[in-house]
């Protein structure tokens, strides 16, 4: 018990103390008078029950103000131990989730975990996780749980507004029981059912790099659940930044540097996948791979030098991959090869593709100086599922094999032939 409290209870003891003292003496005084009148036995009776009742009532009264002040009210340290100790029962399976799963699961796979577990501590309609960008200039909604925040994902709010703005700044969990900003911002559709938030800062030593927001239809959030989510939040910061560095190294694993598109391991890692549903589905589900590279690549780079011909691979993965579909997947084998997954595709959609690259070509010269620019050129091999090959090295040594063909062709048609009599 600390020592405000110890003094409170004092002071309600003395209090109850003196009223019994005077309600006894009070007592007494009263028989005293009514035992020297000269009212009749009948009168002096009925006075001296009144007084018995009175001073009963008196001792009654004192005896269940201490009882409830012993028994009722607890301290306030003994709140608090009970507090801790049921934050800490139901905030075990986050904790077996951080020794278990802490850099084994990716971002959103560990956002769906740690959300289910919260819900169970603090009731919310719907929740979001946002992360700051490098410059801490906004925050992004990386993930949501809710029906009413689904068409909030991906979007950046600057990291002053709102209710995230506001404990991103600050440093501290707040409380919002209006929601106002968002209610009248750009977004306000996705808030309209929610009216109340509370939110709290997560940090990385100390530095903040996010913010964790729980939101409710009705003003539900109080001063416990403030310090509930408190306390939860040391637990939740490091198993985001455990999922986000596993993201992080797996993105690095499978993405070009220079052209950030994905890498070898990357394409066949999809085309494997892609194999497979078309191997399943061999009639309905065609499967075709393009390899592509630049012509004269090597003479560029020599001539105007590898700055340059790093900006003409960023210009080809640019063009290629505006006029591919948006099912297909785009991958940067080396130099300046690159590799094509057209899932569903035929032979005849793989043509349409290849005509639409090169007219894009045609269409967009690459500009090696204020003056100088130049119309690229690219060379295709396409292999199809089944009909060139059914694995993926198959496929990809087929798709290479016409590549070099068209090269080879190409060179060919800018030979002039002559009868064998005129050679020499």
């Amino acid at each position: 018990m600390n020592r405000s409290a110890a003094e409170k209870k004092m002071n309600a003891m003395r209090r109850d103390y003196f009223i019994l003292s005077l309600a006894s003496l009070c007592a007494l005084l009263a028989t005293f008078l009514i035992a020297s009148s000269e009212l009749s036995f009948q009168t002096k009776l009925t006075a001296f029950v009144l007084i018995v009742l009175t001073f009963a009532a008196s001792c009654a009264a004192v005896y269940f103000a201490e009882r409830n002040l012993f028994f009722s009210a607890p301290d306030e340290k003994q709140s608090d131990s009970v507090f801790g100790a049921e934050i800490e029962s139901k905030l075990l399976a986050l904790e077996e989730a951080n020794q278990f799963f802490g850099a084994s699961l990716k971002p959103a796979d560990m956002f769906r975990l740690i959300a289910s577990r919260i819900n169970e501590i603090i009731p919310y309609t719907a929740c979001a996780f946002y992360l700051a960008d490098e410059k801490k200039e906004n925050l992004q909604v990386k993930y949501v749980n809710g029906e009413s925040l689904k068409k909030f994902v991906g979007i950046e709010i600057n990291s002053h507004t709102g209710l995230p703005g506001r404990v991103f700044q600050s440093g501290q969990p707040q409380i919002d029981e209006r929601l106002a900003d968002e209610k009248n911002g750009v977004f306000a559709e996705s808030f309209k059912n929610l009216n109340s938030a509370i939110a709290i800062p997560l940090f990385n030593g100390e530095n903040c790099f996010g913010v964790f927001a729980l939101y409710g239809e009705k003003k539900n959030f109080n001063q416990d659940s403030l310090r509930l989510l408190e306390a939860v939040g040391s637990r939740i910061a490091p198993l985001f930044l455990s999922s986000q560095a596993l993201e992080t190294s797996l993105t690095s694993a499978l993405t070009d540097a220079l052209t950030n598109l994905p890498n070898e391991r990357a394409f066949f890692l999809v085309l494997e996948n892609q194999i497979a549903e078309s191997q399943r589905f061999r009639e309905q589900r065609p499967l075709t791979i393009l390899a592509i590279d630049i012509r004269n690549f090597g003479e560029h780079n020599r001539r105007f030098g590898h700055a340059t011909g790093d900006r003409l691979l960023l210009f080809a993965a640019d063009r290629i991959k505006s006029q591919l579909r948006q099912m297909d997947f785009l991958a940067r084998l080396r130099d300046d090869e690159f590799l094509v997954v057209l899932p569903t595709a035929s032979v005849e959609t793989a043509r349409e593709i290849i005509e639409r690259v090169e007219k894009a070509f045609v269409i967009n010269s690459f500009e090696i100086s204020g003056e100088e620019k130049i119309h690229l050129q690219l060379s295709f091999g396409a292999a199809s599922f089944g009909q060139d090959g059914e694995t993926a090295n198959q496929l990809l040594q087929h798709a290479s094999l016409k590549k070099r063909q068209a090269k080879l062709q190409d060179k060919e048609n800018k030979i002039l032939w002559f009868p064998k009599q005129y050679v020499n």
